[in-house]
């Protein structure tokens, strides 16, 4: 479970493959730009274990974004982001799913309702 004041979290599982970001809470644009610091150099390690990202974002308990930090998180992602990238993305609510399939537009990106489900579709994406 994340501390109280951790709005996000990077957990690599080795034997998946896959890096997993748990995030929680609404962001200011300083965190986002944590985020996106922190983010480069974690899924750079990811890309070095498994030869590719295979990325699980967990927006379970995540809220709405204001613009601005949906505009920061969308310049991280074009920093840190490869187009063979593999996203899936968990969330807990319908507002949020849709506002993500805006951020993320053509990029790969899967939306899913449960982190089991996320994690089911990366493991039958790492057999490919």
């Amino acid at each position: 479970m994340l501390r109280e004041k951790l709005l996000f979290e990077f957990n690599y599982h080795t034997e998946l493959g896959v890096m997993q970001v748990d995030v929680v809470g609404a962001w200011t644009v300083e965190e986002a730009r944590r985020y996106g610091r922190e983010a480069g150099q974690h899924f750079q390690h990811a890309r070095e274990q498994s030869g590719r990202l295979r990325l699980l974002l967990n927006l379970m308990q995540n809220q709405l974004m204001t613009q601005d930090v949906i505009v920061s998180l969308t310049r991280s992602g074009t920093k840190n982001g490869q187009p063979d990238d593999i996203i899936a993305i968990a969330v807990g609510s319908p507002e949020l799913d849709l506002q993500l399939r805006r951020m993320f537009g053509e990029r790969n990106a899967t939306m899913f309702g449960s982190v089991e489900n996320a994690l089911d579709w990366l493991r039958d994406q790492g057999r490919e």
